[in-house]
């Protein structure tokens, strides 16, 4: 007589997810600060003393380049720690880097402060798709992974409306008591069984499963699926999960190989598509714009779109599955940005530069639509579904290395756009800006559509099979 499936239960697999992608909602405010504090710092001088615009770019970008130098040490650090314990390590520097950013003085503070709190967001990016991915069943990895952007979304609205009645200092202040209250709630929750298994810390796994899963599961079934994805055979020869050395060897396999080239390629079109350049000058692209209503006004619908949009993706991305999203997601965002890139072009051809201004036309309203349009779309697809196969997609003696280079291109390509973007608009405008953006839109398209596959579905074990053959 055949044995009946046990279904785990999942409520508290959304409570570890929910309180670990806290860490991304740190990560959206750390993302959201610089537009509402971009204006009262270079034209109101709320910090008490002077901010060049060039200065300010580096305060923009400094977040992102800290981001892509902390990811392959915090990378490294993941197998010998696990995940949990190097989250709970990077709210550290995290909470030092709001604490200059608060006391600044000068703009080096003010550099110092994005720097550490870019480490932090770095760190964060990487391991928490990674915890997720790790203690998530199979049924609802889809679901809980686009937590993470979810939160990113979250955090970055709700900078935006602070931004609205705060000054620079008690914005700074509120953001930083997020990454003590992350610090403070996910100390109580699990290590992952992946982890525990490999550091030969069974007892502690089977507690975790049970944890995660409920005490009526077959907890065995679940250490026998570790165990063989952390023992499979490297051309004949068994590879040992404990040694740190023998995760490089698996960088040679074909499963390394394709996953690796999905991740980078995925990494570098989700940032080449500008949607970082966009959020952190949102303000001021509005401003330059002339928008209908308020540029902070705007900048806080949008970001308030965003989040039905993660939200979107959350409820179908295991039922469509990751490539629809990707194909679609990138397909709305080239037309979208395109139009924008149109509308600045036909803007800086208007000598009074009054076209939106005129209510007969209307024609305010289209940077706005164009925009929301653009991250909703993002937020649907290009925003959470990388993040979601960053922490399924690797083998487990590969994730800490390998998810490290995919996240060092992602905030490498971030630093170099917040840094360029400004410059570049100035000097040959947004419209041409915006066209380049909605190429690499397409290009992501095309990328995806023959390279990306579907992982819908699958256990890690499944997905690393699938990948080698």
């Amino acid at each position: 007589m055949p044995t009946a499936v046990v279904k785990p239960h999942y409520r508290k697999q959304y409570l570890a997810a929910v309180i670990a992608a806290l860490g991304a909602f740190s990560i959206g405010t750390i993302f959201g600060w610089s537009s509402p504090v971009e204006i009262r710092l270079l034209e109101s001088s709320e910090a008490g003393f002077e901010i060049r615009e060039s200065q300010f770019a580096w305060v923009v970008s400094l977040m992102s380049l800290g981001g892509a130098v902390i990811s392959l040490p915090a990378g490294l650090i993941v197998p010998t720690l696990g995940a949990r314990n190097t989250l709970l390590l990077f709210v550290l520097p995290t909470m030092l880097g709001w604490i200059c950013i608060i006391w600044a003085n000068n703009v080096v503070m003010l550099l110092a402060g994005r720097t550490l709190t870019g480490f932090g967001a770095g760190a964060f990016c990487m391991v928490v798709p990674i915890y997720i991915g790790e203690i998530a069943s199979k049924e609802i990895r889809g679901t809980v992974g686009s937590f993470f952007q979810q939160m990113i979304n979250l955090g970055i609205v709700t900078t935006y409306a602070l931004g609205l009645s705060l000054d620079v200092f008690w914005l700074s202040v509120v953001c930083g008591l997020v990454p003590v209250s992350y610090g403070l709630l996910f100390f109580f929750m699990p290590n992952t069984p992946a982890y525990l298994v490999q550091r030969e810390q069974e007892s502690k796994a089977i507690d975790a499963i049970k944890w995660l899963r409920g005490s009526h599961v077959d907890v065995t079934l679940e250490i026998n699926e570790i165990r063989r994805q952390q023992q499979r055979k490297s051309t004949g020869t068994e590879v040992d999960a404990r040694e740190p050395l023998s995760s490089w060897k698996l960088f040679r396999q074909p499963a390394t190989i394709r996953a690796l080239t999905i991740m980078l390629g995925v990494m570098f079109f989700m940032q080449a598509s500008g949607v970082n350049a966009v959020l952190f000058y949102s303000t001021s692209i509005f401003q330059s714009a002339n928008v209908a209503v308020e540029p902070e006004l705007a900048t806080i619908i949008i970001g308030t779109i965003q989040i039905f949009g993660t939200l979107l993706s959350t409820l179908v991305v295991d039922r469509l599955g990751r490539r629809v999203l990707l194909l679609t997601s990138g397909s709305a965002m080239c037309i979208s940005v395109l139009t924008l890139g149109v509308y600045f072009l036909l803007l800086s051809d208007d000598p009074t530069n009054q076209v939106p201004a005129d209510a007969s036309n209307h024609t305010g309203w289209i940077p706005i639509v164009a925009l929301c349009l653009y991250l909703t779309l993002f937020a649907v697809g290009f925003g959470p579904v990388p993040w979601l196969l960053l922490g399924e997609i690797f083998a487990s003696e590969v994730k800490g290395p390998a998810s490290a280079l995919a996240n060092m291109t992602s905030f490498a390509m971030s630093f170099a756009l917040s840094l360029v973007f400004p410059l570049v608009r100035q000097s040959i405008g947004s419209g041409p800006i915006f066209i380049i953006f909605s190429v690499f839109c397409a290009l992501a398209v095309m990328f995806v559509a023959l390279v990306v596959p579907e992982t819908k579905g699958k256990s890690l074990n499944e997905i690393q099979s699938m990948l080698a053959g």
